[in-house]
Parts: structure tokens; sequence; C-alpha cells
């Protein structure tokens, strides 16, 4: 299957834990947005989508689902 990039993509964070001790900065993916963030990047592999640049929280949660969609795509964060 050949990656293309197609314009630009705007990402949310995947489900997270309501509250953390840490504060909303440190909120981590439960089950369902660990998932989620996993089916998206197999999503994006299927339909031959990839970004070529990412920006990216330095946010728990946005890490988190970063690293699950870069996975799913089969690539090392």
């Amino acid at each position: 299957l050949s990656l293309i990039h197609r314009g630009e993509f705007l990402l949310r964070h995947a489900k997270t834990e309501r509250t953390n001790m840490g504060g909303d900065h440190a909120r981590k993916l439960i089950a369902r947005g660990r998932d989620d963030a996993l089916n998206m990047g197999q999503f994006l592999l299927r339909e031959g989508l990839a970004p070529g640049h990412a920006l990216v929280s330095d946010a728990t949660r946005t890490r988190e689902t970063f690293a699950l969609v870069s996975q799913g795509l089969g690539q090392n964060t």
C-alpha cells in the first residue's frame, strides 16, 4: 500500500479519564481511547493517508494518542 499525504489533518486526542490528580495536563487515555487511537491509525493506513509531520502537545493524552495512531500506521514514534 502506498501512503500519500493529502493536505492537513486535525486530530483531537482520544477519550480520556475525567480527572487526574496531576491536573488536566496529566489526564491519560482510557481503554476506549487507546482502542480508538489505534483504530484511527489503522484506518489512515487502509485509506493510504499518512501525515508527513505532526505537531503534538506535550499533554499526556495527546502524546498517548499520537503514539497509538503512529503504531496503527506501522510507524515508530
